[in-house]
């Protein structure tokens, strides 16, 4: 990193204040990747001038970025060339889908030529670096499309599946994860898709707060370039970690490559992506945990981080298979300010959950889950395989489902209104008197209040299949991507708009293996990422200050 001094964060001298009064009768929009993005960046209405107004703007293409491929340990730096860190070459991909109507759409991997998706879908093998994907707008509408990045390696020290949706650029991204401890590594990817250089600054807290960057924190990435920062180098010996990363000039996507080494063993790597920006209210969906101990290895973790100066209460609910449960210790918890705080979510009953985070100041937050799998040749114990999910948005949206991965989705309806009880379903005796018969369906018939999601799986010919699924109110509900039909590469999941409830949901990715299972939890697009209008006002003299 490029020992710059890092600009305040909220005071960028490129976006606020400044961009409203260019010239005098303009009209100043941002417009980069399909999302408008002056209402973000432009000063709230003062006293004495023009009042903003919202109006419709014609969408541009989409454009989303993939992440790249993973990054590979320096075995010059450990002086034993015989040692093969990584004996097995990752297999990684790119893919990505559409739904009609979209235009025209591309992958391109940064520095290469653009591969044309046909018949709304496309894969890259083997990219040398991060992937663009742009699609253009039909007759007045934004293009539906996503993508995802896989990368599986077998054995080594980065064993696992890393896999994570194509998100769309920022100006403000969010990375709960990672560790930059002993035998851990962090690396921090930035790729700016634009055609300006960004000025990029990062921010990171650890268990006692804000750390003091070694660099500074802040480096220009070149247009149509990528950065990679080695976060042990300038923010050593954290066991918990949080980065922020801003960009002025043009908007960046960012995440993290999180792996853990235990020895020789192996203990999981993983993409740390983008989560929501700080909130009262955070969701954190598709938690699959296993029935374990609290302090158990492949318990799995809640983290969570007060960015702000005031210290917070926060409670948490958990909606799983059969409603809503309590997280011992984890109802009106304090909060410091500036620490990064693990949650154990050990000591729950196996089953697919839904993390809802309530806090008196604004928080943010994402989630770990862990397997334990078969020791190797060279393993003193069990290996462990882990995967980050990421808070994300409610609403409809998509997802694709990784090359070579089976996807299952996580659906949970998010109460709008009091929290519901849970409605035990109905049940035959466990000693059913004469002729009583028990039911095989019975367990999988709601007895309580639902809500109707309809999804629908996309292939190389278009639609594949869809199916309503019927998603108890309060709870959470797992789907095989494969009863969508065959060779679904992507998925559409529309929201319920009856008011009862907010849609919580992501995909579960997974691989197959003799010495046990990788797995990765992807975020979707959701249809809240996206936006038709601008705030725009007239400017009140000439010239610049």
């Amino acid at each position: 990193m490029d020992p710059t001094t890092p600009q305040p964060s909220g005071e960028r001298r490129t976006g606020r204040g400044r961009a409203a009064r260019v010239l005098s009768g303009a009209l100043v929009l941002a417009l980069t990747g399909g999302v408008v993005t002056l209402a973000a960046v432009a000063p709230a209405d003062e006293p004495g001038r023009v009042p903003a107004a919202a109006v419709d703007v014609d969408p541009t293409a989409t454009t989303l970025v993939c992440p790249g491929p993973l990054q590979l340990p320096d075995d010059s730096v450990s002086g034993d060339a015989a040692f093969d860190r990584v004996p097995v070459a990752p297999v990684e991909s790119v893919s990505a889908f559409g739904t009609a109507p979209s235009g025209p759409g591309s992958l391109t991997v940064l520095g290469g030529e653009p591969v044309a998706l046909a018949d709304g879908t496309g894969v890259v093998e083997q990219p040398a670096a991060a992937t663009i994907l742009r699609a253009e707008p039909v007759d007045g509408a934004p293009a539906l499309v996503a993508g995802a990045t896989s990368s599986v390696v077998t054995d080594g020290d980065l064993r696992g599946l890393s896999a994570a949706s194509c998100a769309r650029p920022a100006a403000d991204v969010w990375l709960v994860g990672g560790s930059t401890e002993l035998e851990s590594t962090a690396d921090l990817v930035v790729v700016n898709p634009g055609a300006t250089a960004a000025d990029v600054t990062v921010e990171a807290w650890g268990p006692s707060g804000a750390v003091d960057l070694a660099s500074g924190g802040s480096f220009l990435v070149a247009p149509g370039a990528e950065r990679v920062v080695s976060l042990p180098g300038v923010a050593a010996e954290q066991r918990r970690l949080v980065a922020r990363v801003t960009a002025a000039g043009g908007q960046v996507s960012a995440y993290l490559q999180d792996s853990l080494l235990d020895g020789f063993t192996p203990r999981g790597t993983d993409l740390v992506t983008a989560g929501t920006a700080p909130a009262t209210t955070q969701v954190v969906p598709g938690l699959s945990l296993l029935d374990t101990d609290v302090d158990a290895a492949d318990a799995g973790a809640l983290r969570l981080l007060v960015p702000g100066d005031e210290d917070a209460t926060v409670s948490v609910r958990l909606l799983g298979p059969d409603g809503e449960v309590a997280l011992p210790g984890a109802d009106d918890l304090g909060l410091p300010a500036g620490d990064v705080t693990d949650l154990s979510l050990g000591g729950l009953a196996a089953g697919t959950y839904t993390a809802v985070v309530e806090s008196s100041e604004p928080v943010v937050a994402g989630a770990v889950l862990a397997r334990e799998v078969d020791p190797g040749e060279l393993d003193q114990g069990p290996r462990l395989e882990r995967a980050w999910a990421a808070s994300s948005a409610t609403g409809g949206g998509l997802v694709a489902v990784p090359d070579r991965t089976r996807g299952r989705l996580s659906l949970t309806a998010v109460p709008t209104g009091e929290p519901v009880a849970p409605v035990p379903t109905a049940t035959p005796s466990p000693e059913p008197t004469e002729g009583q018969r028990p039911d095989p369906d019975a367990e999988d018939e709601p007895a309580g209040p639902t809500v109707t999601v309809a999804v629908r799986g996309y292939g190389p010919a278009g639609v594949a299949g869809e199916e309503d699924v019927e998603v108890p109110l309060g709870a959470t509900v797992a789907l095989d991507v494969r009863s969508l039909g065959d060779d679904v590469v992507g998925v559409e999941v529309v929201a319920p708009d009856d008011g009862t409830a907010e849609l919580a949901w992501s995909l579960l990715a997974s691989v197959n293996r003799p010495d046990g299972p990788l797995f990765s939890v992807l975020s979707p697009l959701t249809d809240a990422d996206a936006q038709a209008q601008a705030r725009v006002r007239e400017g009140s003299r000439l010239g610049l200050d």
